[in-house]
């Protein structure tokens, strides 16, 4: 099986961060229906805060050009998501969950400066 490349990481990007994963949109509109949109809206938050953790953590172990497919990507694609769980739950839930993505984002282009050695170069 050859390396990934960068149109793999741009294609993980979409399936993580443009489209929100079918399980927890299926799991949110589940609990709202049965225990309320607070609820709903913070297991929402909750469940996409463990997603964009777990793919932190495997990302310290992914090549450089997968890594910079994915974080341009989903830099990208971050701006340009309708944001469709904001028509199942509060809006400010939704909100919260852009914020949360552009975190994520944020620490996965400085793991990307660190695997590329530009760290380095600008500590100089």
């Amino acid at each position: 099986m050859p390396a990934p490349t960068g149109s793999d990481g741009v294609g993980r990007a979409i399936q993580e961060v443009f489209v929100p994963p079918v399980g927890v949109f299926m799991i949110v509109v589940f609990i709202k229906e049965f225990v309320g949109p607070v609820v709903a809206g913070l297991v929402y938050l909750l469940m996409l805060a463990g997603i964009f953790l777990g793919i932190y953590t495997s990302a310290k172990y992914w090549n450089i050009s997968y890594t910079t497919g994915f974080v341009l990507s989903g830099i990208v694609l971050i701006w340009m998501s309708p944001g469709i769980i904001s028509t199942v739950i509060h809006p400010v839930f939704g909100l919260l969950g852009t914020l949360i993505g552009i975190v994520f984002l944020g620490g996965m282009a400085l793991l990307l400066i660190e695997k590329s050695g530009l760290d380095d170069m600008l500590k100089r």
